[in-house]
């Protein structure tokens, strides 16, 4: 993930005014309405990364008792753990990239986005990838953590706006080779022999992102003036959550349906 803020696509609009002389710059971040809630979710998984770190014993119990574990969801019913899975992690590196990921696509999607529908592409695509990592992945004493999941939702969930939204943004295709290229890179490693990626955990979030996306990120109309700050481009959504309201309700019932679907077919 080597784009600098600046570099995010969702910072970079496109003007259909000719301005010759002029280099594009990005608009600026709207004044006073920051990230938050990318900025408290990436609190969230470092503070726990770091309690576990500081706090051995804790480490161990957290993830011992949150751990996606096959055999103890489909078992022993702990259907929670597809859940507190996601915010749990195994290493450095581990952390590193998915608070890194995470603070760069979540930041410029949050306004654009929203705060409600940004929660919901994550929590629910992170779910999406547990249920395939439960459906696919190891049974045994195989076990996976990491907010990979959910972050890989925000991916192609963005990926996705960009595509619809191609005449709005400055060098579309560029971005999306690129992101091509980070998921190809990770699924390629992520089913080498030996790799301890849970690759259907990044697969489940990804499609869950697609999905999600496909229903409830905003709509944009052409925009022939050129917008002030993406706050500006925000308020010309013509797709309103609350009219996604029964897709929200439908998918949740999805979920839980399938993972008693899951849970049945393995167990048996």
């Amino acid at each position: 993930m080597s784009e600098s803020q600046h570099d995010h696509p969702l910072y970079q609009q496109r003007s259909q005014q000719p301005q010759p002389a002029t280099p594009r710059k990005a608009p600026p971040q709207p004044r006073g309405e920051g990230p938050l809630l990318t900025y408290l979710l990436v609190g969230l998984l470092v503070a726990i990364y770091l309690a576990g770190e500081l706090l051995p014993e804790l480490g161990a119990q957290l993830l011992v008792g949150g751990a996606l574990i096959p055999a103890a969801v489909i078992d022993g019913g702990q259907v929670y753990r597809l859940f507190t899975a996601m915010f749990l992690h195994a290493s450095p590196g581990h952390i590193f990239f998915n608070a890194y990921a995470l603070y760069m696509f979540g930041s410029g999607m949050e306004t654009l986005f929203g705060r409600a529908r940004l929660l919901l592409i994550y929590l629910l695509g992170g779910l999406s990838g547990s249920l395939l990592s439960l459906a696919l992945g190891g049974q045994g004493g195989s076990w996976s953590v990491g907010a990979s999941g959910a972050v890989f939702a925000l991916f192609t969930a963005q990926a996705l706006h960009l595509h619809q939204h191609r005449a709005l943004y400055v060098d579309v295709r560029g971005k999306l080779r690129h992101m091509l290229f980070i998921i190809g890179i990770n699924l390629v490693i992520g089913f080498m022999p030996g790799s301890r990626i849970d690759n259907w955990g990044h697969i489940g979030g990804m499609l869950g992102g697609l999905l999600l996306a496909w229903r409830v990120a905003p709509r944009f109309p052409p925009i022939a003036l050129p917008m002030r700050s993406l706050r500006d481009l925000a308020r010309t959504d013509t797709n309103p959550l609350g009219l996604q309201a029964p897709f929200v309700a439908l998918y949740c019932g999805g979920l839980i349906a399938l993972s008693a679907l899951v849970i049945l077919v393995r167990a048996g």
